[in-house]
């Protein structure tokens, strides 16, 4: 005999549904029996959810209304479960009853206690084991569980933290609040359930009945892990439908809940793009419209929901107007509730990402793929400097041909190319300014401006040297910015489209520059071609092509250094800077970057005493030029921090960081270069104690790195490993253990990397502080070996190393 183990069609099941569902409790029995037994899994499933009433549905305790007419209770009041007395019974459901209780103990306590059914929970050790994992949750925004255990009748009860407030949908009824309050709403219970969930707690059940808003306007969301508590069984295996199906409410059911589907943060996610939905519009896309459960399984599973403007406009009052939701909001809701888990958003954090960019006039994600649209939303955010920084891009193309001038014979001819250089120098450090502080971001706004002229220019550009040279120009602006890879793609597009190939020398020095960017980038293999062919023609005449050799020089020391080998990168460029100072004298900013990555090379060495000689040419040069605020030279005063903190002078590090700060902020807001320096201030503080100090400096780096690098760069992981060691030294372990969590996940999913050995050490100094010395001792040994394996660049990490093992054997 053979078993048909196929899964039945939803068709089916929604069929067998509507003969049994009008049908009294004994006809039901009768019929169900007579499906297949899939088939009949599932009905039953949705006979125990048509009641749209579960455990996790009933309301939270409300002491005005104790005077209501309640339900019969199994449990009297003034019955005791644990270390609680009940006062009355709130409500019961499919999966138990819910009752007010209250310590009854030492001090008081009120909680809302969870009375499951004796079969609601098959194994205790499950129960025990789940219950101590979500007594871990420690976040405002969610209730906590406080305790839990066997009722003398066999029943498992829990005790949540009680929350006054109101559910969540009844606050928009009832309160009417502002778009900018209800995303606000909407973003705090996404940092809760993204908190849940990076602690592997999937809520399975949210909806605004489980969202309670109290009178401060802060969000509490309750039963946060009950479902999946309930719905395994005592092996961990996955649920059976019937319990699966009796935990969810259809209106807020994901599809792959209502076939059987794999439960994954996706499912959070869609339940979050329907509250988000309701915020909005007033109401669900399946409300409102009668008939039976079946149908409206039907209408989740198969149907596209409207955009919520469209629902909006059926609610007014209650409901945003439709015109603030189209467009953005409309695609961020839509996408969120795509029937295939894997096409909605990756995670919560990526779903609240794109809210707060529709907030801040960043393009979002939900709508990718429009170049046109994107460009917009940068053009509405920076209306008032798009002309003036026209204008200059139309000066840059004018002005920077002038460098193309051959000036070697004559001292006219040399005098005009000096001026000329320092004229398109002066131009890109000019255009940089204004780009940061009209604001930006990596990927979206900046990017996309200089991305939408470069595709401008390529479109209009031809096979001249001014050509080339405009192009090597804007190559100059990308690198400045921090954008390599903009760079990239640019002096690649152009080499491909033939610009400047009318100039040999033009067409050398885009090589000698991709090079550079595909180094920057992680490329290597076409490196030393693009070299050597460059390098073949500028060595023709060296007096001539002095700079464009000198730039050779730089790019094989920087390749020496990503092989490691610090000795012959530092060699380099000291046995070349005497040529490189006398051909760099008309560009300031090229000169800079040579004694920039002279001195970071030498830090990353360990030849500390050695970097003095530099910074002294470094001084001469600003003090000539009067550039002390010019973008290179900001970034060599933090690598005098640098080196103050690893000779041990904190304050001296702390000061230096600080006045560079100050300096970045007033001259360029927000920009990734003020993340790093608030980083590298926050450093200096904690290694004077200055812990508080300390975190108020990440706490505003991090979200300024998140939005201008990625929430998963390495700058921002960097950023969250030195807020543990703070939040540890704080004494706010809650936080940094939750942290550090985020931050071990994402360094696992990345190749091998020198933030490995640190997240050792920041493990090390939170094991430290709470006191768990063997823990603390292990990962400090892990940070040593990891350190001690990077050679002389991790000689600064092994000084830290030692100090934290020198306070763990004081424990």
């Amino acid at each position: 005999m053979t078993v048909d183990t196929a899964a039945p069609r939803l068709a089916d099941i929604l069929e067998a549904f509507d003969r049994v569902e009008p049908l009294d409790p004994p006809a039901r029995a009768a019929a169900i029996a007579t499906l297949s037994p899939a088939i009949a899994e599932r009905v039953a499933a949705m006979l125990a959810a048509s009641t749209r009433r579960g455990i996790l549905d009933a309301p939270p305790p409300v002491l005005e209304d104790s005077a209501a007419p309640l339900p019969r209770a199994s449990l009297a009041a003034g019955a005791r479960i644990g270390a609680f007395i009940v006062d009355r019974l709130v409500g019961r459901g499919g999966m138990g009853e819910v009752y007010l209780a209250r310590r009854a103990d030492s001090f008081e306590q009120r909680v809302a206690l969870k009375l499951l059914r004796v079969d609601a929970v098959p194994s205790e050790s499950l129960f025990a084991r789940e219950r101590q994992m979500l007594a871990r949750l420690e976040h405002p925004g969610i209730a906590r569980l406080i305790d839990g255990g066997l009722a003398p009748d066999g029943r498992p009860w829990m005790a949540m933290q009680f929350v006054e407030g109101r559910p969540l949908d009844r606050w928009v009824q009832q309160d009417r609040p502002p778009l900018e309050a209800r995303l606000r709403v909407f973003a705090d219970i996404c940092d809760a359930v993204a908190y849940a969930h990076a602690n592997l707690v999937v809520h399975r059940d949210l909806k605004p009945s489980n969202i309670l808003v109290d009178g401060a306007g802060r969000v509490h969301l309750l039963d946060f892990g009950i479902a999946r508590l309930v719905e395994e069984g005592a092996d961990g295996t996955a649920p059976a439908a019937t319990t699966s199906a009796a935990l969810m409410t259809p209106d807020y059911a994901a599809p792959e809940q209502l076939g059987n589907g794999t439960i994954t943060v996706a499912t959070d996610v869609h339940a979050l793009g329907l509250i988000l939905y309701e915020l909005l519009a007033g109401a669900t896309p399946w409300a409102g419209d009668g008939g039976t459960l079946s149908m409206l399984v039907r209408r989740v599973a198969q149907e596209d929901p409207a955009p919520p403007s469209r629902t909006a406009a059926a609610h007014p009052g209650i409901a945003i107007p439709p015109a603030r939701l189209r467009g953005d909001l409309d695609a961020i809701v839509l996408k969120a509730l795509r029937k295939d888990p894997a096409r909605r958003y990756g995670s919560v954090p990526e779903l609240a990402e794109d809210v707060a960019r529709h907030q801040a006039a960043l393009p979002v994600r939900a709508r990718d793929g429009s170049g046109r649209y994107r460009f917009g939303r940068f053009v509405r955010r920076n209306r008032w400097s798009i002309a003036a920084v026209g204008a200059v891009l139309a000066a840059l193309i004018a002005g920077a041909a002038g460098i193309a001038i051959q000036a070697h014979r004559t001292a006219i001819e040399r005098d005009t190319a000096l001026a000329e250089a320092r004229r398109s120098d002066s131009i890109v450090q000019t255009l940089t300014l204004m780009f940061a502080q009209a604001g930006y971001s990596r990927d979206l706004t900046l990017k996309q401006t200089l991305d939408e002229s470069a595709l401008r220019m390529l479109a209009t550009l031809d096979r001249s040297a001014r050509s080339g040279s405009a192009v090597n120009a804007l190559s100059d602006l990308y690198v400045n910015m921090q954008d390599a890879k903009g760079s990239y793609d640019l002096l690649r597009s152009a080499l491909a489209r033939g610009i400047g190939g009318d100039s040999e020398e033009m067409t050398a020095r885009m090589r000698a520059n991709l090079a550079d960017a595909a180094l920057a980038t992680g490329g290597k293999e076409d490196v030393p071609a693009l070299l050597g062919s460059a390098e073949a023609v500028f060595a023709r005449d060296p007096r001539r092509y002095g700079s464009d050799l000198q730039q050779i020089v730089r790019t094989r020391a920087a390749i020496a250094r990503r092989k490691g080998d610090y000795d012959r990168a530092i060699r380099l460029l000291t046995d070349n800077l005497a040529d490189g100072e006398r051909a760099l004298a008309a560009n300031d900013s090229a000169l800079m970057t040579l004694y920039n990555n002279l001195i970071v090379y030498l830090i990353e060495a360990n030849r500390l005493g050695e970097t003095d000689a530099v910074f002294a040419r470094v001084d001469r040069l600003l003090a000539r030029t009067g550039q002390r605020d010019m973008i290179q030279a900001l970034g060599i005063d933090q690598l005098r921090s640098v080196i103050r903190l690893r000779q041990g002078d904190g304050a001296g590090a702390e000061r230096i960081a600080a006045s560079i700060v100050e300096r970045r902020r007033r001259l360029f807001g927000e920009t990734p270069g003020l993340a790093t320096d608030l980083s590298q201030l926050a450093k200096a503080q904690l290694a004077n104690g200055r812990h508080a100090e300390a975190r108020v400096s990440l706490m505003e780096a991090r979200p300024l790195a998140v939005r201008f690098l990625g929430a998963r760069s390495l700058p921002v992981l960097g950023i969250d490993m030195t807020l543990v060691q703070a939040l540890a030294e704080l004494g706010e372990f809650a936080e940094a253990q939750r942290l550090l969590g985020q931050v071990r996940g994402a360094i696992a999913a990345l190749p091998p990397t020198p933030l490995t050995p640190q997240l050792a050490l920041t493990e090390a100094v939170l094991a430290m502080k709470q006191g768990r010395r063997a823990e603390a001792a292990a990962a400090a040994g892990r940070a040593r070996t990891g350190f001690a394996a990077m050679g002389p660049a991790g000689a600064f990490g092994l000084q830290s190393v030692a100090k934290v093992e020198a306070r763990i054997r004081a424990l």
